[in-house]
């Protein structure tokens, strides 16, 4: 048996999510297609991350195992021949240990969302920005990031599951942090696990707490508030980035 790790890069406004679902595009069922059409055999594959839909993937990893010996290179090259005009770039494939689990060997997650509040700047690029209203005060978003940053219980950035009152919702944000250029502003996050909308709430917090509608005393300490302003509203999935998976 061998194991075999695909390094792939996605624009997902193309499909509804990476995870297979039947009778609609994703971008586990695209790649499982392909590669039947390569192998001439079906494949089950083990993807990093469960993006939402919409969202994009510049580092995206997938393993799968197969009885067969192949050329990486070449199943590589194949598979981009099928895959480039859906928007789905193969980076690179090659063998690993048998031990590796796309999903249960990763340490952590980068994301990140793009904004601007510069419409006319950033059209070309849309919808891969988020439009924002009124300026931000950038020492607010670093109080708003240092709250954040550490191990937590993100109930509050969570979906509300009634039937698993038991799910662990505990996240350990290890940095996260803004980069700006030009008429971009680029928020990220880097954590062992990320919850369900999570991320897209978290920039919806920071970006009302950067317009001062946080007091500053729930920025330095949000988790011990007895709620959190502004941490369910779910903002659009295409400005969001899986940047990279740390192995």
């Amino acid at each position: 048996m061998n194991n075999y790790l695909l390094r792939i890069q996605y624009v997902g406004s193309h499909f509804y999510g990476f995870q297979k679902q039947n009778g609609i595009p994703t971008v586990q069922g695209a790649i499982e297609e392909a590669l039947l059409r390569t192998l001439r055999v079906s494949v089950s594959t083990i993807g990093a991350a469960r993006t939402d839909k919409g969202v994009n993937a510049i580092n995206q990893y997938m393993n799968f195992y197969l009885q067969d010996e192949i050329d990486v290179e070449i199943l590589r090259e194949r598979l981009n021949s099928l895959l480039f005009f859906q928007k789905i770039f193969v980076k690179e494939g090659r063998p690993v240990d048998l031990s590796f689990h796309s999903r249960k060997s990763a340490k952590g997650k980068i994301y990140a969302y793009i904004l601007s509040d510069n419409p006319q700047a950033t059209m070309f690029i849309s919808p891969y920005v988020y439009i924002y209203h009124g300026g931000i005060d950038f020492g607010l978003v670093e109080k708003a990031f240092g709250g954040l940053k550490g191990k937590h219980d993100f109930t509050f950035f969570s979906n509300r599951d009634r039937s698993r009152p038991d799910r662990n919702n505990f996240c350990e944000i290890f940095d996260a942090g803004f980069l700006n250029k030009d008429a971009i502003t680029i928020f990220y996050f880097y954590a062992d696990r990320f919850l369900y909308h999570m991320v897209r709430r978290m920039v919806y917090y920071v970006l009302k707490s950067a317009q001062g509608k946080v007091p500053e005393k729930v920025l330095a300490n949000p988790f011990g508030a007895s709620e959190i302003p502004y941490a369910r509203q779910v903002l659009p999935g295409e400005p969001l980035f899986l940047v990279d998976v740390v192995y």
